[in-house]
C-alpha cells in the first residue's frame, strides 16, 4: 500500500487543545518560560489591583451629580446664560446643528451600505435621545430642547432615506450637504440681527465641547489641503516657493501652539483691513489651523519621499505633465501610504483645541474647571469631572483612529 493510500484510509485527528483556543495562546504567550511567568504574575497582580480599586472608586465612591449640575455648560459653555441669550431660549440653536449632523451620517450609512458608518450613526442618534432624558442644572432644558435630542432619531432615518432613495446618495452630494450644514450651524450659532427666535450671540459666550468640535472641524478640513500645497511647495524647483514653504514650516513646527496663540491677538488683525470683522474664535482657528498644516505638510512630505522614483520617470517617459503625474500617481499613493500620520495629527490637533483658554475661550476643559472653581462645594467632586472629560476626548479620539484602521484596511494598506 503507498504512502498516500494510507494517509487517505487513516482518520486526521485534531490538533490537541493544548496548543489551540484561549489555553493555547495562554501557554504559548504568557507561561512559556520562568521569566514570563513571573512577568505574567506581576503585571497580572497589578491588573486586579487597578481593576479593583478602579470600578471601586467609579461605581461605589464617585460622586458623579456634579455631572448633571454642569449640564448643558459641558456642551455648549456660557451660549445660553443670560448675558448672552437674554430670555435664555437659544439651546435649541446647537441642538438643531446635531439634526444636521445626524442627517448627514444617515446619508453616509446610505452610501456606505453599513458597517462603522452605521454604528457611528446609530451611537450619535442614541446618545442624543439619553441626553433629553438627563437631568440638566443651571440650563433649564425645556420641552422644545428635548424634543429636538428626540428629533435625531427620525433626522437619522431621514438622511438614510435621501442616500438610498434620491440622487444625492453619492460621495459628491455627501460633502456639499457637510459644507451646507456646516456654514448653517456657524449662522444658527451667531444668529440674525433682527430675525426672531434668532438674535445675535457674541462669540465670547461660545465654548464647551461645541467650541472644540467647531475649531476640530475647521482645523481637520483645512489644515490637510494646505499640509499639500506646502508639501508640494517644499519639493518645488522654483527657488522662491522652495523658501517660503520651508520658511513657513520650519517657523510653525518651532514655536509652540500657546505662544502662537498668544501672538494671534496680536499679528492676525495685521492681516486683515482695519473694518474686517474679527473675534477670537477665527484668530484660534487660523492659528490651529495654520500650526497643523506645517506638520502635515512633513507627513505628506515623508510620504512623497517613499515613493520610487521610477514611476515619476516612467509617467514623464509616457508624455504626462508634472501636474498630471503629480496629481494622479504621485499624490495618492503618498496619501494612502501616510494615513496613520494624518490621523494621528488630526487627533493630536482636537486635543489642542483645549488650548484656547490660554486666550479667554471656555471651552469644555476651562469651562469645567471654572465652575469647579467658583463652586467650592464642588471642589472635593474636580476628580470626578475631569475623569468624565477624558472619558469624552477618548471616545472622539478612539472613533477617528479606529476610523483609520477601517480605511487601511480598505486600501490594503501594509498588504499591496
Amino acid at each position: 500500500m503507498s504512502t498516500e493510500s494510507r494517509i487517505i484510509g487513516e482518520s486526521i485527528l485534531p490538533p490537541p487543545s493544548s496548543v489551540t483556543g484561549i489555553g493555547g495562546w495562554f501557554r504559548a504567550n504568557l507561561v512559556n518560560s520562568w521569566f514570563n511567568i513571573g512577568l505574567t504574575i506581576v503585571f497580572g497582580f497589578i491588573l486586579v489591583v487597578s481593576l479593583w480599586y478602579g470600578l471601586k472608586w467609579v461605581f461605589f465612591d464617585a460622586d458623579w451629580r456634579v455631572i448633571g449640575t454642569l449640564g448643558g455648560r459641558i456642551i455648549i459653555g456660557q451660549y445660553n446664560v443670560e448675558a448672552a441669550c437674554p430670555g435664555r431660549d437659544c439651546f435649541w440653536r446647537p441642538q438643531a446643528g446635531l439634526i444636521l449632523v445626524t442627517i448627514l451620517l444617515g446619508m453616509a450609512w446610505s452610501v456606505s451600505g453599513g458597517g462603522l458608518t452605521k454604528r457611528i450613526a446609530i451611537l450619535v442618534a442614541s446618545a442624543a435621545v439619553a441626553a433629553s432624558v438627563l437631568p440638566y442644572g443651571f440650563d433649564k432644558m425645556g420641552l422644545d430642547v428635548r424634543i429636538l435630542f428626540v428629533a435625531n432619531v427620525p433626522g437619522l432615518a431621514l438622511g438614510w432615506a435621501i442616500g438610498r432613495y434620491t440622487r444625492l446618495g453619492t460621495v459628491s452630494w455627501i460633502v456639499v450637504f457637510a459644507i451646507c450644514a456646516f456654514v448653517l450651524t456657524l449662522i444658527l450659532l451667531k444668529g440674525i440681527p433682527g430675525v426672531p427666535f434668532l438674535q445675535p450671540v457674541s462669540v465670547l459666550y461660545w465654548g464647551g465641547l461645541t467650541l472644540n468640535l467647531l475649531l476640530a472641524v475647521v482645523g481637520i478640513g483645512l489644515s490637510l489641503p494646505i499640509g499639500i500645497a506646502l508639501a508640494l511647495g517644499r519639493r518645488s524647483s522654483l527657488k522662491v516657493v522652495n523658501l517660503v514653504c520651508v520658511t513657513f514650516i520650519e517657523t510653525f513646527r518651532g514655536v509652540p501652539l500657546i505662544t502662537l496663540l498668544f501672538m494671534s491677538q496680536v499679528l492676525v488683525p495685521l492681516a486683515f483691513p482695519e473694518n474686517f470683522p474679527q473675534n477670537s474664535l477665527v484668530r484660534a482657528a487660523i492659528v490651529i489651523t495654520l500650526f497643523s498644516s506645517a506638520y502635515m505638510a512633513e507627513n505628506v512630505r515623508g510620504g512623497l519621499q517613499s515613493l520610487h522614483p521610477g514611476q515619476s520617470e516612467a509617467a514623464r517617459a509616457l508624455g504626462l505633465p508634472v501636474w498630471q503625474t503629480t496629481l494622479f500617481i504621485s499624490l495618492p499613493q503618498a496619501l494612502r501610504n501616510v494615513i496613520p500620520a494624518i490621523v494621528g495629527q488630526f487627533i493630536s490637533l482636537f486635543k489642542d483645541t483645549s488650548l484656547v483658554y490660554i486666550i479667554g475661550m471656555l471651552d469644555v476643559v476651562e469651562i469645567s474647571r471654572a465652575f469647579i472653581q467658583g463652586n467650592p462645594e464642588y471642589l472635593a467632586s474636580a476628580k470626578e469631572v475631569f475623569v468624565f472629560l477624558a472619558a469624552v476626548f477618548w471616545v472622539f479620539t478612539f472613533t477617528m483612529s479606529h476610523v483609520s484602521r477601517r480605511v487601511e484596511q480598505h486600501l490594503g494598506v501594509g498588504k499591496r
